[in-house]
C-alpha cells in the first residue's frame, strides 16, 4: 500500500486525537532527507545496544525480509491482514532498557522468566526476573538453599518467540533500529506503553476489555517491561544492522542477499559480533 491508502484507512478507522496521530505518524513515515543516526562496526567487533534501541524480529524467510525492506515496519492492519491480538494498529518493538552489549542482552533473553514467592500466607510476596541462557541450574540450586522462597515457577522469555536466540532455531532475522534521532523520537512517541497516551486513544490500539488492565498493570519480566508498541510504524530507514540466528549465520548466500538491500547496515550474529561490515566503516 501507498501513503494515500494508509490515509484512507486511518480516515475510517480512527478519530479525534488518535486520527491526529496516525495522520502524524504516516507524514513522519514517509519524510525524505531527515537526519538518522547509525552505528557503524567493522568486522569481528561486538556491537553495542544503547538505552532506547528497538529490536524487531520476523518470521519467514528471505521473502518476508525482502518485504519488510521495501515497506517498512507497517501494522498488518493497515496492509488488510487482520489477526485476532490484544493489540492491533501498531507494531510490537522490544525497546532495550539499559546500555548493553548485544551477546549480553541474546544470553539474557535466551534464558528463562523466574518467577518466586517470597515468604507464605498475606505477607508474602511475588517477584519475577530474567535468568540468563544455560544458568537456570545454577540459579535454582539458589533457590532451594533459600529458606525464604516458598515456591517459583518459569517460563521461556517472549523473545524466543520472536526474535533470533539461543535457544531456538525458529526466527533467523531481527533489525536492530537505532532510535536516538530527534527525528526517531518523534516516531517513538507514538507507543502505546507512552503513559502519557489517554484511554480514549488507546481504543483504537488495544481491544477495549484489556485497556483498564494495561493502563494499571505494574509491568515486570513477565508482563514484560521492555516492550514498546508504535502506532502505524516505522520506516526501513532507522534500521542500523541485522541479527541473523545460527541457520543463516553460514549461508553466504542469504548474508549477500541482506546486504545487498540493506548495504549501509551491518550483520551480526548470536555471539553478538559484527559479520558483515557497513560501507561506512573503515
Amino acid at each position: 500500500m501507498n501513503k494515500e491508502q494508509y490515509i484512507e484507512y486511518a480516515k475510517k478507522t480512527f478519530n479525534g486525537k488518535s486520527l491526529e496521530i496516525i495522520l502524524n505518524q504516516i507524514e513522519l513515515f514517509f519524510t525524505e532527507n531527515v537526519v538518522v543516526n547509525k552505528n557503524h562496526y567493522k568486522v569481528g567487533e561486538n556491537v553495542k545496544l544503547i538505552k532506547g534501541t528497538f529490536i524487531h524480529g520476523i518470521s519467514g524467510g528471505l521473502d518476508n525480509f525482502d518485504w519488510t525492506v521495501e515497506n517498512g515496519f507497517v501494522s498488518s492492519d493497515f496492509n488488510g491482514s487482520k489477526k485476532a491480538n490484544k493489540f492491533f494498529n501498531n507494531v510490537g518493538m522490544w525497546n532495550i532498557q539499559k546500555d548493553c552489549m548485544l551477546i549480553d542482552y541474546i544470553k539474557n533473553y535466551s534464558g528463562v522468566t523466574l518467577g518466586y514467592t517470597i515468604g507464605r500466607g498475606p505477607e508474602s510476596k511475588k517477584e519475577a526476573r530474567l535468568i540468563p541462557y544455560q544458568e537456570f541450574e545454577k540459579e535454582i540450586t539458589k533457590i532451594n538453599n533459600d529458606e525464604n522462597i516458598w515456591m517459583w515457577n518459569a517460563e521461556q522469555t517472549k523473545e524466543i518467540r520472536f526474535i533470533p536466540s539461543l535457544a531456538s532455531n525458529k526466527i533467523q532475522i531481527a533489525f536492530i533500529i537505532n532510535m536516538d534521532s530527534e527525528y526517531a523520537k518523534k516516531l517513538k512517541h507514538a507507543d502505546i506503553f507512552n503513559s502519557e497516551i489517554d484511554k480514549d486513544v488507546l481504543k483504537y490500539f488495544i481491544v477495549e476489555q484489556a485497556i483498564d488492565k494495561f493502563m494499571n498493570e505494574e509491568r515486570d519480566a513477565f508482563t514484560t517491561d521492555r516492550e514498546s508498541a508504535i502506532m502505524f510504524g516505522l520506516p526501513i530507514k532507522l534500521v542500523e544492522g541485522v541479527l541473523i540466528g545460527r541457520k543463516l549465520e553460514n549461508n553466504n548466500d542469504a548474508i549477500n542477499h541482506i546486504k545487498s538491500k540493506l548495504p549501509d547496515c551491518y550483520i551480526c550474529n548470536l555471539d553478538g559480533k559484527v559479520i558483515c561490515s557497513t560501507l561506512n566503516s573503515k
